[in-house]
């Protein structure tokens, strides 16, 4: 299962693109005002250099002796104007490579002593290609120094910074509404996390104060509705035995049975108000295959009654982890749909693996979408029996179970699918 990635690592991943960015868009900065500088501090070098040789020319030396050491000398018109002082590129060939090499050429002409010489001077460039290679070689390091640095750090802001973060995620795993004690959070000193804590707090002391608010209320509704619906029934089964005709017979039976119906949907709703509020502690693996193997046993004269063919192939020793009275619940009423929803003289045929339970039976196609079947009240018939909750407390039981359930219909047959 994916657990997704931590927070702090989320951080360090944007901090270092962005860093990366950073460093290339530096880069290009860096290599514009290397080169500038390089340049610039080699123009003054051979600015010097002529200069030099305009001393030299004005103590009398003679051209030719210094028109040598990459330097060019030429007498020019004296009535010629100076020329400036200019900076160009030029292509020299290499005395050792034998290859022209690109170089930088300063020139000028000077008036010295009467005479107008036109002097330049010339030196190797550094090459862009040389410069580009320092500069990445020299990004590429400050990035494997961050990059080691922003690990480490993520890495111990994660261990420390975030520990207050980490117990209160542990403390609210380990919380549940059925605890009396109020959720118990590990101080710190981080005002973002103080706040949360606080919440937090709040939170679940008002969620424990609804929640047995609705306990208390659902058992004492429960309690109490049953006492006149056990009283309601007595009477109309004192009604039944007493001296009646056909016509007020019906009358109490349909009566008997609406009590009957409203008490079962009473403890079926009751049911499931528990397990939502989760009050089934799972408390180990359960012999899953006996538990299954008694259901259907148990089931065997309900079967028998409408003529229905058992065909069952229940694999042995398949352990689940769920408490076994849910467990008990969850074939019964599968059974019971299956049973209640078949044709006189029809099939039931059930299946367990290590890997899936599935029940299947023949029946009239359902009434409702399948999409709705799992839903509270939604009946695939209008059986009379059916208070429209069995299949509503089977998809609740294999939530908090970590079971998937699914359903599908393929001829005359329904197929229940439990994959654990």
């Amino acid at each position: 299962m994916n657990k997704g990635m931590k927070l702090v690592f989320k951080f360090a991943i944007w901090y270092l693109v962005i860093t990366l960015l950073a460093l290339a868009i530096g880069g290009v900065i860096s290599y514009r005002e290397i080169k500038e500088e390089v340049d610039f501090e080699q123009s003054l070098y051979l600015k010097g250099k002529l200069d030099a040789a305009v001393r030299r020319l004005s103590r009398g030396m003679h051209p030719d002796s210094l028109a040598r050491h990459n330097m060019e000398i030429q007498q020019l018109d004296f009535a010629r104007p100076e020329m400036n002082f200019r900076v160009t590129d030029t292509v020299v060939m290499h005395k050792f490579l034998q290859r022209l090499e690109q170089q930088i050429k300063v020139s000028a002409s000077y008036k010295v002593n009467g005479k107008h010489y036109y002097i330049a001077a010339y030196d190797g460039m550094v090459e862009s290609d040389d410069i580009t290679d320092a500069v990445i070689k020299s990004i590429t390091g400050i990035f494997i120094v961050m990059l080691v640095v922003t690990g480490l750090l993520s890495y111990l802001i994660s261990k420390h910074l975030l520990h207050p973060f980490h117990s209160t995620l542990r403390a609210i795993r380990a919380f549940t509404l059925r605890q009396k004690e109020p959720l118990q959070l590990a101080p710190t000193r981080t005002s973002e996390f103080k706040k949360l804590n606080l919440f937090l707090q709040h939170m679940t002391e008002k969620a424990q104060h609804d929640y047995s608010n609705l306990k208390e209320f659902t058992e004492n509704a429960s309690h109490e509705m049953q006492t006149p619906l056990a009283i309601i029934r007595g009477k109309l089964e004192l009604l039944m035995e007493s001296e009646i005709n056909d016509s007020q017979a019906k009358l109490i039976m349909s009566a008997h049975n609406a009590v009957e119906k409203l008490s079962k949907m009473g403890q079926s709703l009751i049911l499931l108000a528990k397990l939502e509020n989760q009050e089934f502690e799972t408390p180990g693996k359960i012999d899953f295959s006996r538990i299954l193997s008694d259901n259907l046993l148990a089931f065997e004269e309900l079967i028998e009654m409408k003529s229905i063919t058992l065909k069952q192939d229940i694999a042995e020793n398949v352990e689940l982890s769920i408490h076994p009275v849910l467990a008990d619940i969850l074939l019964s009423n599968l059974m019971s749909n299956a049973i209640r929803h078949n044709y006189m003289e029809g099939r039931i045929t059930v299946t367990l693996t290590k890997k899936e339970l599935i029940v299947e039976n023949t029946g009239d196609p359902l009434k409702v979408a399948p999409a709705e079947i799992f839903k509270r009240f939604k009946k695939s018939t209008q059986a009379d029996d059916s208070v429209g909750l069995g299949l509503a407390i089977v998809k609740q039981i294999c939530t908090q179970n970590n079971m998937l359930i699914s359903y599908s219909y393929s001829g005359s047959e329904h197929q229940f699918r439990l994959q654990f």
